[in-house]
């Protein structure tokens, strides 16, 4: 788990530039009930820590759980995106959840930092360079 704790402080970091200028909103949907929640709970965890050690009071981060369906995650990144105005989103542990969110949000203009879920889809013929895969696996 520190590993991802690292990884994900690395991703914050990476926006420090873009938040010095203004504020950075980063839309989180990640499983936070259910089978598998521990997982979507340590991403958070981690992601938030990281987010307070950044020692930045102008990142907003928007967090929903997609109760580990597809449907609901598509829903809530398209609020996000269009009502909610992120600028970056994250936080999906499941393959079948980014293969249905992924796609959306980068055509949208966004980009997606991924914590664990990595298809073999999204690195091939689906692959985006707004989409990154920083999951140790």
């Amino acid at each position: 788990m520190k590993l991802k704790a690292i990884l994900l402080a690395g991703a914050v970091a990476m926006f420090g530039g873009a938040v010095q200028a203004e504020g950075v909103k980063v839309g989180m949907i990640t499983t936070l009930s259910g089978g598998g929640a521990g997982l979507g709970i340590d991403v958070r965890d981690g992601f938030m820590l990281a987010v307070a050690q950044s020692g930045r009071d102008d990142i907003e981060v928007i967090i929903e759980d997609d109760q580990q369906k597809p449907d609901v995650a598509v829903q809530l990144a398209d609020r996000m995106i269009q009502s909610d105005k992120v600028d970056v989103m994250t936080g999906i542990i499941w393959s079948n959840l980014a293969m249905a969110v992924v796609p959306s949000a980068t055509a949208q203009g966004k980009f997606y930092l991924s914590p664990n879920a990595g298809p073999s889809a999204l690195a091939g013929k689906g692959c985006h360079p707004n989409y990154f895969n920083v999951a140790w696996q």
